[in-house]
């Protein structure tokens, strides 16, 4: 249920698996940190799986248990430059670095440099992730986003949107502005 990324279904599985794990890892963590290890396991070229929405999972799963999995959000991004995994891992920096702050230091270069990135939907994740997590020395390189007419769909505040990514980085823009 969680590879169509075009279908409100998917973003909700994807939400579920960390609300379950979350609960799960309070009573069962094992379980739980036997679940990360497949869904890494997915993403590695000689499992011969598709992990397109491991990232996605991964990140919902440490931010619903911030304090049984923190070693997993490093591993998380350390797939970004993955094609088809980088706006995953965009995603999974921008849920985890809202409640981890320390993860956001160390992710949000990661994130910055995307925002160059030819493909727009990189482009949307890497804005919309900043916009979650990032300070006020991210504002300048989103400003350089605000005319971008680029049109994608992101799933953000449990809705999918087609948006423009400039419109994300002005979102991000006035989000960074209220923190700081």
């Amino acid at each position: 249920m969680t590879y169509d990324k075009h279908s409100i279904i998917s973003w909700r599985a994807i939400e579920a698996v960390g609300l379950i794990t979350g609960r799960l890892s309070m009573t069962n963590p094992e379980i739980v940190r036997n679940l990360i290890g497949r869904l890494l396991w997915m993403i590695r070229d000689e499992s011969g799986g598709i992990g397109w929405s491991s990232p996605e999972m991964l990140g919902e799963i440490v931010r619903n248990s911030p304090g049984l999995f923190p070693d997993i959000a490093p591993v998380i991004v350390s797939f970004h430059d993955e094609k088809m995994l980088t706006a995953g891992v965009l995603r999974a920096i921008g849920r985890i670095g809202k409640i981890n702050s320390e993860f956001a230091e160390y992710a949000n270069p990661i994130a910055g440099k995307y925002l160059c990135d030819p493909d727009p939907v990189i482009r949307g994740y890497a804005a919309w992730a900043l916009g979650e997590t990032g300070t006020s020395e991210s504002v300048n390189a989103l400003k350089k986003l605000q005319n971008d007419g680029s049109v994608i769909t992101i799933y953000a505040e449990s809705e999918l949107k087609k948006i423009t990514v400039g419109r994300i980085a002005k979102e991000a823009i006035e989000k960074i502005t209220i923190r700081n």
